[in-house]
């Protein structure tokens, strides 16, 4: 019994150990497959990778031999060479993919819209909505590569912190900081390590850093990491400037990227609001003429077509509006080398037209010309006065030709409906049947016929018409019917022959060319707004440079103006002024940019510039920032929470206005007009009946 006992106590303990043996074994074997799997998968995403750049790049060979996508990709190329300039392969790369999807995107916008809609009107500015869509998407592809540098930039700016507390030499820590830096930030750290440990002109190199530099951080990290790295650290109140100076420019970074974040959240949805209600105008017209069929009259009559045409034109506008909010806060305003100066060209090689805009023109001695001259430097735009009136003479111009055309064609449209345009309702929400439909449809064929064989310059009369369709039915002219439809046909002949252009009409056209001509200048008044709204931000950042590099002991006051013009966007053209007038007389080039700029708080640094040129050291003149630290923190925290909070409410109210147009204009004003008349002939049908 105890031999039958151990006997199956030990084959079940063999049992169990082959039971573990095979579920181990079967565990290492899925374990196996499973690494197995992720290798082929990381391989293959690796493979599809390497497939997808050789794709680019040959797609980028072929776009450069073709007219129109040469100068699409070379935008695009354009934009991201400031951000990355040091690896051709990956510019190339990243070129084509945006062009691959916007492109791409855009044409099944068109395609999807083409179908949907027969309208070759409301198709045409589809056409011009997926252009402003394509422009929309490259900026937003744009601007995550340079959302993704300035998060990058941070990593790099803490390393180097870290390193240089560990060795307290620029070079070697900004060596140590490339090692571990993300991809993008690091190749800009190694450039400006070239710059400090090559050979030949320093000045000059890191001259030509600041001209790549993909935005005013790197700029500002380098130039005083080459001065210490130049002149060495200093002690200020027992503390390393330059490691002050690196906490500082995180803190900038770190502002730059909150800012933008929530203005980006607020502002680029809106644009696409905006641009996208066009797709829903004939959705809403279906809609509207399904339920109510006296809809179609209204959306055919003259009156809809003006009030289409009114909503295209609110899109194009909140569109621009919100764009000029945006390219504000990404500091693309600034007038750029690849614009198409087209004022320029008019006025410099057409003489015909010079000859014109310099009589209309004020001139140089004039108060008008000093006031549109300001208001220029203000909006800090590419402008001249001169430029600025072609502007407004083509823009006048250009309405007035677009005033007479639509009146015109608002008149073809009345006429055609007339004509063509049989009854498309019984009531206000009745529906003709089939068989009414298709009398109403030969009725207004017998119509058209009778109105087109009536030869002009006859005396047309009721009897007169009546006789032609007695003619043309075979029937008495004492005919009740004939009666009728002579009626008819004559109201129909009667409202044709009053669609004709008009003076009223030509005299609008000259007022809504007038009212054209002074957009340009509302466009201007409308950007200093906003520029005014940037200048106590960019103030603020004049502070940081200058409490940095202040105590550097051989810096001047032209060396100052040389940072702030390097990491200014809205003052940018004030000191480049300055500086090329600075070696002519500093004092009078410092007044003559007081004079320039209107802004309280900048021109305080300006009048501390004038006392450091002549009096007092650099430190003594700026010794308040560091005593009123943190006042100017609150202060910039506060300015920063009602830019954001002024910039959002103009951008929303630009954003949904032409939703709210298309539903409150469009659609349902159209309903309470349509049954307002509905209920006025049912009131004159109730009078005619009761009179009876």
């Amino acid at each position: 019994m105890i031999a039958w006992i151990l006997i199956g106590s030990s084959t079940t303990a063999l049992l169990l150990m082959l039971i573990i043996l095979f579920i181990s074994f079967l565990k290492k074997k899925a374990d196996e497959e499973q690494k197995k799997e992720s290798l082929n998968e990381q391989f293959s995403k690796k493979a599809l990778e390497q497939q997808l750049n050789i794709w680019f790049q040959k797609g980028y060979i072929v776009f450069q031999r073709l007219p129109f996508f040469k100068s699409y990709i070379w935008k695009i190329r354009k934009r991201l060479e400031v951000i990355d300039s040091f690896d051709e392969y990956s510019i190339r790369s990243q070129t084509m993919k945006i062009s691959f999807i916007t492109l791409g995107s855009t044409a099944i916008i068109v395609l999807l819209a083409s179908i949907l809609s027969q309208d070759l009107f409301t198709i045409f500015f589809i056409l011009l909505g997926a252009v402003v869509a394509n422009g929309m998407m490259i900026d937003t592809f744009v601007n995550r590569v340079e959302d993704r540098l300035l998060k990058q930039s941070i990593v790099l700016f803490e390393d180097m912190r870290h390193q240089f507390q560990r060795t307290k030499d620029v070079e070697e820590a900004l060596y140590e900081a490339n090692q571990t830096a993300p991809d993008e930030a690091a190749k800009h750290g190694e450039r400006i390590l070239e710059v400090m440990t090559g050979k030949g002109d320093e000045d000059k190199a890191l001259d030509t850093y600041y001209e790549v530099a993909p935005n005013k951080f790197f700029k500002l990290f380098a130039g005083f990491s080459f001065l210490v790295s130049k002149y060495g650290d200093q002690k200020v109140k027992k503390e390393s400037m330059y490691l002050n100076a690196l906490a500082k420019l995180v803190q900038e970074v770190n502002y730059e990227i909150l800012r933008r974040d929530k203005l980006n959240y607020l502002l680029k949805n809106l644009s696409t609001i905006a641009v996208l209600t066009v797709l829903f105008i004939n959705p809403i017209e279906m809609w509207a003429t399904y339920y109510f069929p006296i809809m179609n009259d209204f959306y055919e009559s003259k009156l809809g077509y003006v009030l289409k045409i009114l909503f295209f034109g609110l899109v194009i506008i909140c569109y621009l509006l919100i764009k000029k909010l945006l390219a504000n806060d990404e500091a693309r305003y600034v007038a750029k080398s690849d614009r198409i100066m087209w004022e320029k060209y008019l006025y410099t090689k057409v003489p015909p037209i010079r000859w014109i805009i310099d009589r209309i023109a004020p001139g140089s001695n004039k108060s008008l010309h000093y006031r549109l001259s300001m208001l220029i430097k203000d909006a800090n735009s590419y402008l001249t006065v001169e430029w600025l009136y072609i502007q407004r003479v083509v823009i006048c111009i250009a309405v007035f030709v677009c005033s007479i055309f639509i009146s015109f064609q608002m008149h073809h449209i009345a006429i055609h409906n007339v004509l063509y345009q049989p009854a498309q309702s019984n009531g206000f929400v009745g529906k003709l049947g089939t068989e009414q439909a298709k009398q109403a449809q030969q009725e207004t064929d017998f119509d058209r016929a009778v109105i087109q064989s009536i030869k002009s310059g006859t005396d047309v009369t009721p009897e007169s018409i009546a006789k032609i369709v007695s003619s043309l039915n075979d029937a008495s002219d004492n005919d009740p019917n004939n009666k009728v439809v002579a009626n008819r046909i004559y109201q129909k002949y009667v409202s044709i022959q009053h669609e004709f252009y008009k003076w009223w009409e030509f005299l609008l056209a000259i007022i809504f060319s007038w009212i054209a001509f002074y957009i340009p200048i509302w466009l201007l008044y409308y950007q200093k707004k906003i520029r005014y709204m940037e200048m106590q931000d960019e103030v603020d950042q004049y502070h940081t440079i200058i409490s940095i590099i202040s105590h550097f002991k051989r810096i001047d006051v032209h060396t100052i103006l040389e940072w702030m013009e390097r990491y200014s966007v809205v003052f940018r053209d004030q000191i480049v002024n300055c500086l090329n007038d600075f070696d002519s007389g500093q004092e009078q080039a410092l007044e003559e940019l007081k004079e320039e700029v209107s802004f309280e708080p900048f021109i305080r640094i300006v009048e501390k510039l004038q006392l450091a040129a002549i009096k007092i050291p650099i430190l003594e003149a700026f010794d308040d920032l560091e005593q009123t630290q943190a006042h100017n923190s609150r202060k910039r925290e506060e300015h920063f929470n009602r830019l954001i909070a002024a910039k959002g409410y103009w951008g929303r109210n630009f954003g949904f206005a032409p939703g709210a147009y298309l539903i409150f204009c469009y659609m349902v004003g159209p309903l309470m007009y349509v049954s307002f008349l509905q209920f006025q002939e049912t009131a004159k049908l109730v009078q005619t009946l009761s009179g009876r």
